[in-house]
């Protein structure tokens, strides 16, 4: 009996609902079409309408019997809102395949935009990540400067515990 009165107000409720979802619809798109084009406009605007539809409808069958009729709208909004953040991050998974692709794609835009080699972009990076390793002393160079330091030298302005994690990677050479 519940599920004939839950299709009955899908039937109802399907049109205003639609209108209502339809703009933000469209500009999920049209952002997708600026970001990435229109493959990329139309997974995002697809995936848009699969999600904020059902929950937007949801969301209105949760608030049917609220009077306040401000209160049902916001019911309705935030499950619009739920259903089009859902929905971008499935077409983000969809076009781009998650982070490491990502990660991947914004190293490639950073070297075309800064009109450096791909290749020395991917040198400058520790894998997979978007983490600059250019710059960074290794470990052996930092021992050698603490090694080369005097005795004292900075310890007077430094922490305790400071003192105690440089002993550690120094193994007790200070």
């Amino acid at each position: 009996m519940k599920l004939a009165g839950l299709g009955k107000f899908i039937s109802q409720n399907i049109g205003g609902v639609t209108k209502n979802v339809l703009p933000g619809t469209a500009l999920s798109a049209g952002f997708g079409a600026l970001a990435g084009g229109p493959q990329a406009a139309l997974v995002y605007g697809a995936t848009d309408l699969l999600g904020s539809l059902p929950a937007t409808m949801l969301g209105r069958y949760a608030a049917r019997n609220i009077k306040s009729q401000g209160l049902r709208n916001a019911i309705e909004g935030g499950a619009n809102l739920a259903g089009s953040l859902g929905g971008s991050l499935v077409g983000s998974q969809l076009l781009y395949g998650g982070q490491p692709q990502q990660i991947a794609q914004q190293i490639e835009q950073r070297s075309v935009v800064n009109q450096l080699p791909l290749e020395e972009q991917l040198l400058e990076r520790s894998p997979g990540t978007n983490f600059q390793t250019v710059g960074l002393s290794p470990r052996a160079e930092f021992e050698q400067l603490l090694n080369r330091m005097p005795a004292g030298g900075i310890s007077p302005y430094l922490s305790q515990e400071d003192q105690m994690i440089i002993q550690q990677l120094t193994g007790g050479r200070s």
